[in-house]
């Protein structure tokens, strides 16, 4: 059955979208929404409140995401019985994602566009083994936008960054080769070097990036084809490497023959993110056969993790096997999806808010860190905290698992010393998020008091 419910939204704070939410909330446990009641069309809704439509969509997203409401492709949104929603939500602050704000708008308006165009949809529907040139210029343009320089010719789509990796990999190496990598670096990378046979060989980190000795003596050492770096904001640690470190990494991989892999998937904040290796490679000489940086990057940490659209920059010479590498595990990149993605770009305001969020975010996470006396180190969407001891970060780990809140912990990036990592973006809900913050502070401050840490 359909309801004609308006809801008042003046009792409630936060955000529209928030208090729609939560007033609905509150209309489903007092009976007033009771189960299987079909909740208003969003644009009906949104005439009779005074709102956007984008505003009520994320408030309906919000309440599916606490299972207190379905939706019915077709059909609408329904109200859940209680038995669905008697359990809290699992909050996720183990991956790394986007906060959810506008893009379930962004997606519906590019959808309903391309909709409209029949014959961009039939070209999309055909095979195509290369990319579409106007999907090349539309990320040339965007990426110029940010100030990476590079032409179209050099960009390759991938089904996100991972992909990206693996095909650079198989590109360029061969089973028994060294690939050098950042100790406690991003676990995907090792997965993809085990599957071709190649051999791992880590760089330890400082502050200011790798251990720049260390680099060169096992670059002497294991003669390697290629390094992996993640310089912008080194996951899990949110290290960011300098600029001497970057010219000196660049001109060692030139005096060596070394390829640069340079993932800069994590996202950073505007005034946290510095022009990647790959704008200083190819700044510094005209010689095309010098430049050593092969640039990967993906929409899925900036925008979405559903949408899988990763792209790369390769300099001319790599380009013709790194493509046929990529060509041989799809044979091609989806023009549907590079064409979603294209039109999300496109979109001005496909970041909506989410800037500010992520920052206060960040802001509320530092100011847990230092009343619980921990050292910390937050970039992007990352926080990189280490516990003191005798408290122990598996011990955080379990608890805080056990209150429905995920964390990761260091070892999972076979970092040993006592570290945990908070991703900051799995909860769209500001009101939620801080309790779930309240949460884990007093989790870890209760196991700094325990005798369970000494056992």
């Amino acid at each position: 059955m359909g309801t004609i419910w308006v809801p008042t939204l003046k009792n409630y704070q936060g955000p529209l979208y928030v208090r729609l939410a939560e007033a609905a909330e509150a209309a489903i446990k007092n009976g007033q929404l009771p189960a299987d009641t079909k909740l208003p069309p969003q644009r009906q809704l949104a005439d009779k409140v005074a709102v956007t439509v984008g505003t009520v969509t994320r408030a309906y997203a919000l309440l599916e995401q606490r299972g207190y409401v379905y939706a019915k492709v077709g059909a609408g949104t329904f109200v859940k019985g209680t038995r669905y929603h008697s359990k809290p939500q699992q909050a996720n602050f183990a991956t790394c994602e986007q906060p959810l704000t506008n893009q379930i708008g962004i997606i519906s308006d590019a959808l309903s566009e391309l909709a409209k165009e029949p014959h961009t949809i039939s070209q999309l529907m055909q095979y195509h083994a290369d990319p579409l040139p106007q999907h090349q210029l539309n990320f040339s343009q965007w990426l110029h936008r940010r100030q990476i320089p590079q032409t179209a010719e050099q960009i390759v789509f991938s089904h996100g960054a991972q992909q990206g990796i693996f095909a650079v990999l198989n590109g360029l190496m061969n089973a028994g080769d060294h690939l050098l990598c950042e100790e406690n670096c991003y676990p995907g990378i090792k997965v993809a070097a085990q599957q071709l046979g190649l051999n791992i060989e880590r760089v330890s980190l400082t502050q200011e990036g790798l251990n720049l000795a260390e680099l060169e003596r096992q670059i002497v050492r294991y003669k390697p084809k290629a390094v992996y770096l993640t310089p912008n904001n080194q996951n899990p640690t949110c290290i960011q490497y300098n600029l001497q470190q970057r010219q000196t990494i660049i001109a060692l991989a030139r005096q060596y023959d070394v390829v640069i892999i340079e993932d800069d998937v994590n996202y950073c904040l505007p005034k946290e993110w510095h022009t990647p290796m790959w704008c200083l490679d190819q700044a510094s000489t005209d010689d095309e056969q010098q430049h050593k940086v092969v640039y990967l990057s993906s929409l899925s940490k900036l925008f979405c993790g559903g949408l899988r659209q990763g792209f790369l920059l390769c300099p001319l010479p790599l380009l013709a096997k790194i493509k046929q590498a990529l060509y041989s595990q799809c044979w091609m990149v989806s023009p549907l999806n590079t064409e979603l993605a294209c039109r999300i770009i496109s979109n001005k305001a496909y970041m909506g808010d989410r800037e500010l969020q992520i920052a206060q975010r960040q802001q509320l996470c530092i100011a847990m860190g230092e009343r619980l006396k921990l050292t910390q180190t937050w970039r992007g969407l990352n926080g990189w905290l280490k516990l003191a001891l005798p408290l122990k970060s598996h011990h955080v780990v379990a608890a805080l698992a056990a209150e429905g809140i995920l964390i990761r912990d260091g070892d999972d990036f076979d970092n040993h010393h006592n570290h945990i990592r908070l991703s900051i973006g799995g909860t769209c809900d500001e009101i939620e998020f801080q309790k779930q913050l309240e949460l884990i502070e007093s989790t870890i401050l209760k196991l700094s008091q325990s005798s369970y840490s000494f056992v």
